[in-house]
């Protein structure tokens, strides 16, 4: 990402009383666009948090009053901006409200959906390749680990084996640690959940944010990038970079919100909002505000981390980008992971299964 222009360039948009001009309410498409803009801000940025207030509080006034496609297009970006979005999921939502445009050309609007089908196709055969795996019990361990444990084995050992052919066995060295760090984690939170421990919000979160496997799966993610990633690029991961440790946040405190009632009825660790409530002695409510404010202030960061120049390949950045997109995906207004079979399941559908109709 890179800042081709200064938020103060919005100041255009406002009158000399520093408030918004009345002819940008009536513009909705110019709204819809100020508010995806918002999305990109980071931290001393004043003017796009107000553009976002004004923008979000002005779109959802005009959607009553909207003819059926543009109003779709609003609620889609006032419920999935387009920064926070999964690329190629945002661009299929995008080539059906292109398409019901009465200016829309017809030749990009073709090759846009030949290029989604094409990348579907390369993703069913990617994961028609998946193996599962035959695996055999390790007698040191519990009856229920064994097979787990094995697999686990089997797919390092596997990685390991292709990664020694191209000299690059080192990546795995950074894969298996970050491994155990998670697993080191989980086991933490056991004993807590074992003998009904609530930690302070800062003891829980440093354990919890290893917990959410951001930083494993971040790690990992690297290993078959190729010559885009170097040893530098592992190290780097491995440091817990801002970025990481933003996306690490978003993760862990969207999914508290949206799940922790149902965790602490099957019986489950405290979660953010238990350990906050507690130590501060709030209602609930109060909790939800502080940790959304600490998710926004994650998403400037990694909106900061994501400016040229950058700390590593751009790409590299995009991993830890994506995941967060992915936790925005599943935890916005409920928790999707749990409850998987409606808008996850119709994600995952329009990704893999059903083709863009092409004329």
């Amino acid at each position: 990402m890179c800042r081709i222009v200064y938020a103060d360039v919005f100041n255009k948009f406002k009158d000399n009383k520093g408030k918004f001009q009345e002819y940008v309410k009536g513009d909705v498409r110019g709204l819809v666009s100020l508010y995806e803009a918002t999305h990109l801000r980071v931290h001393g940025e004043d003017i796009l948090d107000e553009a976002l207030n004004f923008t979000t509080t002005h779109l959802n006034s005009a959607v009553p009053n909207l003819k059926n496609a543009i109003a779709a297009q609003v609620v889609h970006a006032l419920n999935q901006p387009i920064h926070k979005g999964l690329t190629r999921l945002e661009a299929r939502h995008y080539i059906l409200f292109y398409e019901q445009e009465d200016s829309h050309n017809k030749t990009l609007l073709d090759f846009a959906k030949l290029d989604f089908n094409r990348m579907q196709k390369l993703h069913q055969k990617e994961l028609s390749e998946i193996t599962r795996w035959e695996n055999s019990a390790l007698d040191q361990l519990p009856e229920y680990m064994k097979l787990c444990y094995q697999a686990l084995l089997d797919v390092y050992n596997m990685i390991d084996e292709e990664m020694a052919k191209e000299g690059r066995s080192y990546r795995v060295n950074y894969a298996k640690s970050a491994m155990n760090k998670l697993v080191r984690a989980y086991f933490e939170e056991a004993k807590w959940c074992h003998e009904g421990y609530v930690p302070s919000i800062e003891e829980y979160m440093r354990v919890a944010l290893v917990t959410g496997a951001y930083k494993m799966l971040a790690t990992t993610s690297l290993v078959g990038m190729g010559d885009l990633v170097t040893e530098e690029g592992f190290k780097w991961v491995s440091s817990d970079p801002l970025i990481l440790e933003a996306a690490s946040v978003i993760c862990r405190l969207m999914d508290d919100m949206v799940g922790h009632k149902h965790e602490q009825e099957r019986g489950h660790v405290a979660s953010a909002v238990e350990c906050y409530m507690k130590q501060h002695g709030v209602a609930e409510e109060e909790v939800y505000v502080e940790f959304e404010q600490r998710v926004t202030n994650a998403w400037k960061d990694i909106n900061a981390e994501c400016l040229r120049p950058t700390a590593v390949p751009m790409p590299l950045l995009a991993r830890v980008l994506n995941l967060a997109r992915v936790i925005n995906l599943i935890y916005t207004g409920e928790d999707g992971y749990t409850n998987s079979g409606k808008r996850l399941k119709e994600c995952v559908t329009s990704m893999l299964i059903d083709s863009v109709p092409i004329n």
